[in-house]
């Protein structure tokens, strides 16, 4: 339980600062922003499907 209550308000902020990239590279039209929101986005599913393994694995 400690480490989901520090990773999760993280990734939520993760997520904000993804959408706020996705959001300025749209409207500016420039790849490397929307390429970069796309890359943390990834990371961000990438880490929370490790999560969600470890977190249903039985002990």
């Amino acid at each position: 339980m400690g480490i989901t209550l520090f990773l999760i308000p993280t990734a939520l902020a993760a997520m904000v600062s993804a959408a706020a990239l996705a959001w300025e590279g749209a409207r500016r039209k420039n790849r490397g922003l929307l390429l970069c929101s796309g890359a943390m986005i990834l990371l961000l599913a990438a880490g929370a499907a490790v999560l969600m393994e470890f977190i249903t694995r039985p002990l």
